[in-house]
């Protein structure tokens, strides 16, 4: 049985998508922002100031952003002609998608809240901030690199019928 939703429904979903999309780029490039001005600035006032942001945008917007995307983009598979593993490209943003969301929340994040806090308390941020800044941009890349398939949509079908 081939569901899909209602027009209606579906446009309802596809905004919550975007908006929910576009807010995770937006945490993406708010952190890295930040972490590049952590690592790159001399004055410690401000050093400090920008892992602490960091700290509170990746703690606080990531997560929401990240799991609501990755759900309003599951039910769009599932309930429209695109489905989930139909298509190369949907399959491409499933796939990158999920490692953005596990990887992201597992073990990117966590440091950028920890750099955070050790800032807030008067501590030297180590230079494992650069790691993070390098995990942000990878984060940011791959995100603008689904937005660009989405669009373009350029592969055809996993499995075509003979």
């Amino acid at each position: 049985m081939d569901w899909r939703m209602r027009p209606a429904t579906r446009k309802w979903f596809l905004f919550g998508h975007v908006v929910t999309s576009v807010g995770w780029i937006g945490a993406e490039l708010a952190v890295l922002i930040c972490s590049v001005l952590a690592i790159a600035e001399l004055d410690p006032v401000t050093t400090r100031s920008a892992n602490v942001i960091a700290g509170v945008l990746a703690g606080t917007l990531y997560f929401p952003a990240s799991l609501l995307a990755l759900a309003t983009g599951v039910v769009l598979g599932l309930g429209t002609k695109w489905k989930l593993v139909r298509y190369h490209w949907v399959l491409w943003k499933l796939v990158a998608t999920l490692a953005l969301f596990v990887g992201g929340n597992l073990l990117v994040v966590p440091s950028f809240v920890a750099h955070g806090e050790q800032a807030a308390r008067g501590e030297v941020v180590g230079a494992s901030a650069v790691s993070g800044t390098g995990a942000m941009s990878v984060g940011l890349t791959l995100l603008l690199a689904a937005t660009l398939v989405s669009y373009f949509k350029p592969w055809p079908k996993v499995f075509r019928a003979n």
